[in-house]
């Protein structure tokens, strides 16, 4: 992980309502050079987006008042927030990379998240898939 060190830090949002998993991908990511943020509903997650400059998330796709697929939405829609801290003006394209993570196995679900997300895990998740998930988004911001 050398090249990793010598990256940018970047921002990721972690987003889960399970203060056990949101633990787990903290403590996964410990490693990479990362800014990490934290959340444990929905809105909670749209407002750090908001107020945070956030590089990517790994979003709980079932959280309390706001799904992670409703998060990553609302943000990109940038129908609430104008100027130069909206999303439109970070990022131009409206994208916003995303892990999403779910233990529903149902198949609405997953199409939703890859129409939206950068990678999709099942829950419980293996370690290494979720590094190797942060790495693909992390390779895409290196130069």
């Amino acid at each position: 992980m050398d090249r990793l060190r010598n990256a940018p830090v970047l921002s990721v949002l972690v987003g889960d309502d399970d203060l056990g998993i949101r633990q787990s991908v903290v403590e996964l990511l410990a490693d990479r050079p990362l800014r990490v943020f934290t959340a444990a509903s929905g809105s909670s997650a749209l407002a750090t987006l908001l107020h945070e400059e956030i590089h990517f998330t790994i979003l709980d796709v079932e959280m309390p008042d706001m799904t992670g697929v409703q998060v990553v939405e609302a943000y990109l829609s940038g129908t609430f927030i104008a100027g130069s801290r909206g999303p439109a003006a970070r990022h131009p394209r409206r994208h916003l990379p995303t892990i999403f993570m779910s233990g529903n196995p149902a198949a609405e679900i997953r199409r939703a998240c890859q129409t939206l997300g950068t990678s999709f895990l099942d829950k419980p998740f293996a370690p290494d898939a979720m590094r190797a998930a942060v790495d693909d988004i992390l390779a895409r911001y290196r130069v």
